[in-house]
């Protein structure tokens, strides 16, 4: 396995918060004026020169801001030209978890060619025998105190691995978007589960934690919008040191 020691170095601002900004400078100077629809997702991100998981993510910060609003067939329409609120770690969505996650700085601890037993490929829904790169990553807080938040073992499709070097080059970018970048793999589904759990004696000691304390387990398939899985994460969040907040709406006219 290999180990990276390398100086952890604080973060620009992520990618989709930079275009979010770009496109509410847009907005508040007039460029989209209200009342009027922006460009469709494809042109836009091929004229920001991002992926449209980036893009996606970028709007949904302008929808949380109330600056535009965004309907299936319709597209994006500015609504406001004030912005509302900023950016935090309001885990209330995919996007905003994205956005969290990119917004504290990562360290990969090391990385290794595994292939994948039965019970690990159940876990994951994964072919058994099927070969991957583990690369195991902390989060830290960003703070002074550096302190780990999280610990993720991502599961990258063999056949990708050369992406490791840019992993490494790149602590800042998610291992999804560098995935699509060097790929041109669309990876704009995502699949998500969150469990609940007590560390076991490794998780505990990566965390600096009590063995046996709760944390959440939060499970991620990146994949093509057909075709299986290219990334696996499974990520574990000690309780006291991370939430996940979802709000429900119910739809008229349709059974609950």
């Amino acid at each position: 396995m290999h180990s990276d020691r390398r100086t952890i170095q604080r973060m620009p601002a992520p990618l989709h918060a930079q275009i979010a900004d770009q496109l509410t400078r847009r907005i508040v100077s007039g460029h989209y004026p209200i009342g009027s629809t922006l460009p469709a997702e494809p042109i836009l991100a091929a004229e920001l020169q991002v992926s449209r998981s980036t893009l996606r993510t970028a709007l949904a910060s302008l929808e949380r801001r109330r600056l535009v609003s965004r309907r299936k067939n319709a597209g994006t329409r500015v609504e406001s030209g004030t912005p509302q609120g900023e950016f935090g770690a309001n885990l209330s969505s995919l996007p905003e978890l994205i956005q969290w996650a990119q917004q504290c700085e990562r360290v990969v601890q090391k990385s290794a060619k595994v292939v994948l037993d039965l019970p690990t490929a159940k876990a994951l829904s994964l072919a058994p025998g099927s070969t991957w790169l583990l690369v195991h990553t902390l989060r830290l807080d960003g703070t002074a105190k550096h302190r780990a938040i999280s610990a993720t073992q991502a599961y990258i499709d063999a056949r990708h691995a050369k992406i490791l070097a840019q992993i490494r080059l790149n602590p800042s970018v998610l291992m999804s978007e560098l995935l699509e970048r060097e790929t041109g793999v669309d990876l704009s589904t995502v699949e998500q589960e969150v469990f609940a759990c007590n560390m076991d004696a490794e998780q505990a000691a990566t965390l600096v934690a009590r063995q046996g304390e709760a944390a959440l387990k939060v499970l991620r398939r990146y994949r093509p919008p057909v075709g299986a899985p290219v990334l696996v994460t499974v990520s574990i969040h000690p309780a006291s040191r991370f939430s996940l907040k979802m709000t429900l709406t119910r739809q008229h006219g349709k059974d609950a």
